[in-house]
């Protein structure tokens, strides 16, 4: 059976991770015609410059949305999110769970996965909304 496969995604996102010894994504084979993908939780980071993007709850998530298409597209899932079966938002602020939904809706149109949000006291990140996890699935022929 194949091993787990780790990977980062190049570039500043991917290489805030690399100190920690974090990966960006898992891809754990689960039989020879499927492996699921599972990503690090990704805050807002600008993908070209990996600065922190949090000056309006938009902005920010659209650039976690945009990490998260990218870390699954990098793992080897073709379609990105729209790809992704399952998210788990962790929201500092529950009022901003509906700017989260429009901001996906409007990126990822007709896209419906499974979707937990949490409400947390504080993203480790100082001054950042939230933080977002997903799951997806590659179907090998």
């Amino acid at each position: 059976m194949p091993s787990i496969t780790y990977k980062n995604l190049p570039g500043p996102v991917g290489d805030c991770l690399k100190p920690a010894s974090l990966a960006t994504t898992a891809t754990v084979p689960i039989s020879p015609t499927v492996s699921l993908i599972f990503t690090t939780g990704h805050i807002g980071l600008n993908l070209t410059t990996g600065d922190l993007v949090n000056h309006s709850a938009e902005a920010e998530f659209e650039a976690v949305f945009d990490c998260l298409d990218a870390a699954l597209k990098d793992a080897g899932v073709s379609n990105g999110l729209r790809q992704a079966y399952k998210l788990v938002a962790y929201l500092v602020d529950s009022g901003d769970e509906a700017i989260m939904m429009q901001v996906f809706q409007r990126k990822f149109p007709g896209h419906t996965p499974t979707w937990t949000s949490v409400v947390v006291k504080e993203i480790v990140a100082p001054k950042m909304r939230a933080e977002v996890a997903a799951e997806g699935v590659i179907f090998h022929s």
